[in-house]
């Protein structure tokens, strides 16, 4: 068999050299490529991601098929396209990836690696409107910087928490915490910077973001303004403020960097005024608005429309939207088209054509409804849109790939030929790997979860001999007891799995405060995991705080302080798929379906995507993998 291999081998570089011979390239018309081309790398992509996501992807898919790519940079550029694609922004599927490398020991052994991804989950949750999860990595990416003594950037990214904590309700807390993050960059405004420069626009940004925000538009003004003062600073003496950052433009890049932030501060100024009826005002910045490179981009035009109908521009303002209309085509299940729906309601009830403002309001809501129950299958249709265009493009490149095949001779027909039979053999092969692969992991899932039980059940067999657990007894009858055995009554050698007995609230509210948080984690562990809370596709931290009366702060530190969790949800998204291991191994005849509602997930896709980043396979593979082992 190795010499059999070591012929194959052989014969490969034989072929290969033959391609790459005179013969071959003396027929420049052919134009095949070869791996070693440089259009499958890491800048070719990112070149394009931003207009052509979907051949962006396949360049990183090549890229990382010959070498020029490790796995995991290959991934962290899938999240870069699917997180800041003009064209098509997907970032749930962004998060995914990126979260997927937050567990990766090669990207958290590489602190600059690291803070990438972290910016990437940063930036896709914040445009997702998660601000609470973009809050929890904001705040990981600011430690990141602190440690790294990374000073203007950790200035740069408290000023991005201020604004999250204004988008989650703690609007005065968020609004000290930028402004003290513009003083902080005024202490270091001397000697200039551009690394300063840049980090002060941005938190000015951020200020007049959360002033929106807050509707503190008299506030807005003069801090959009400031950002043009120092623009026009840099755009006079950009000699002074040269640092050579790795962020500062180039000399030919510099009046785009300066345009760029100049049309945004003056959309700031026009909206500020048209939001408090100075429609001249707001007039004037949105003729400066227009003169900027920025107004050529219709996703800035869709920004500045809402002010035009605020100043009475509504043909204007509708013509945007008829072109953002045109853009969008069928896809109309989104907030964009939402947004387009409320805007034209509003322009024709201030224009009395009550019917249709009637009309487009009943729109906006059925989709804004649409949009909260429909969201799995919106992104499945996304995810069929965005395969369909896959398919198209490859079927493109085979006609292409025929036409130049049947202009070769006969020697090359076969040589290419013969390549094509190696590539099967060594499919063949990989797919054999895979399924061997795919054999052992399911074996070590189900191995895992069974250790899991066996250990639980010895846990609570040492504690029914009271060496642990807890259960509150009325007070003068002892301390905390184990909750699911008494050493009176059962058999240590053969533990069983009881429900745990209720808990008086306030016997554990009494004692809440002599507990230690470890205490309390596995007290809790314990309630939910025996008395299988987890199944309640409802269940949340405020359904413990009912069953126990701790407060969510008290409950919070357990699992945060306590654990190698960092929330409640990761517990009970771990019980629910050991759960779910177990029914796809002891109830064959149960679907996909019907387990993922028997194990507590709210739907299936959500328990699809939870198994496979944690297992690193899909329920219907590893149920697949287990039948072919039996």
């Amino acid at each position: 068999m190795k010499n059999n291999s070591i012929i194959v081998f052989i014969l490969t570089l034989l072929v290969l050299f033959g391609c790459t011979g005179k013969g071959i390239r003396s027929s420049e018309s052919m134009g095949s490529s070869q791996p070693s081309d440089t259009i499958y790398t890491e800048k070719a992509a990112l070149s394009i991601y931003a207009t052509q996501p979907e051949r962006a992807l396949q360049i990183i898919d090549s890229a990382e098929i010959v070498g020029n790519l490790t796995d995991v940079k290959a991934e962290f550029l899938r999240a870069i396209v699917y997180s800041r694609s003009i064209e098509s922004m997907q970032y749930d599927s962004a998060i995914l990836i990126a979260e997927r490398l937050m567990e990766n020991e090669k990207v958290l052994a590489n602190d600059k690696l690291k803070e990438e991804v972290l910016e990437v989950l940063l930036y896709a949750c914040r445009m997702d409107q998660d601000f609470e999860q973009a809050l929890y990595w904001a705040t990981q990416l600011r430690d990141s910087y602190q440690e790294g003594g990374k000073e203007t950037e950790t200035l740069r990214i408290d000023a991005e928490i201020g604004t999250l904590l204004v988008n989650v309700g703690q609007q005065k807390e968020g609004m000290v915490k930028i402004e003290a993050v513009i003083q902080q960059l005024d202490l270091l405004s001397e000697p200039k910077s551009f690394n300063n420069l840049d980090a002060t626009i941005i938190a000015l940004k951020r200020k007049v973001e959360a002033c929106f925000e807050m509707e503190l538009y008299d506030e807005a003004i003069p801090t959009a303004q400031r950002m043009l003062d120092l623009l026009s600073d840099y755009e006079q003496h950009p000699a002074e403020f040269h640092d050579g950052h790795y962020r500062e433009p180039s000399d030919e890049k510099r009046p785009d960097y300066i345009d760029f932030y100049r049309g945004k501060a003056y959309s700031y100024m026009a909206k500020s005024y048209a939001s408090l009826d100075e429609s001249d005002e707001a007039r004037k910045y949105l003729a400066l608005f227009e003169q900027t490179f920025a107004s050529q981009s219709l996703t800035s035009r869709f920004m500045i429309a809402p002010t035009l109908g605020k100043i009475g521009e509504y043909a204007r303002m509708l013509a945007i939207y008829d072109e953002m209309e045109q853009r969008l085509g069928n896809d109309t299940l989104n907030e964009y088209y939402a947004e387009i729906l409320e805007e034209r309601a509003n322009a024709a009830e201030a224009q009395k054509r009550f019917a249709d403002a009637n009309r487009y309001l009943q729109r906006h809501n059925k989709l804004k409804e649409q949009l909260h129950t429909n969201l799995s299958q919106s992104k499945a249709d996304l995810y069929a849109a965005r395969f369909q265009a896959q398919r198209q493009q490859r079927e493109i490149e085979q006609q292409r790939e025929a036409t130049r095949r049947a202009k070769m001779s006969l020697t090359v027909t076969g040589i290419f030929g013969f390549l094509f039979l190696l590539i099967a053999i060594f499919a063949v092969r990989q797919w054999r790997k895979t399924q061997q692969r795919n054999r052992i992991l399911a074996q070590q899932i189900t191995e895992a979860v069974e250790y899991k039980d066996k250990y639980s059940k010895l846990k609570h067999s040492i504690e029914a001999e009271g060496s642990g657990g807890y259960e509150i007894r009325p007070q003068g009858e002892g301390d905390l007891k184990s909750p699911t055995h008494d050493s009176q009554t059962t058999n240590p050698t053969e533990p069983e799995d009881h429900p745990l007995p209720p808990t008086p609230n306030s016997q554990l509210s009494t004692l809440n405060s002599q507990l230690t948080d470890a205490d309390l984690f596995d007290y809790l562990h314990n309630l939910i995991e025996h008395e299988q809370m987890f199944l309640n596709p409802n269940f949340d931290r405020q359904t413990l705080i009912g069953r126990t009366g701790l407060s969510k702060e008290r409950i919070g530190a357990a699992f945060a302080q306590a654990s190698g969790y960092e929330r409640l949800t990761s517990v009970v998204r771990e019980l629910r798929l050991n759960h779910a291991v177990r029914l796809l191994n002891e109830q064959p005849e149960m679907t996909i379906e019907q387990v993922s509602q028997a194990s507590g997930f709210a739907n299936t896709v959500s328990f699809n995507r939870s198994f496979k980043a944690k297992f690193g396979m899909t329920p219907s593979e590893f149920r697949g993998t287990k039948a072919q082992t039996e």
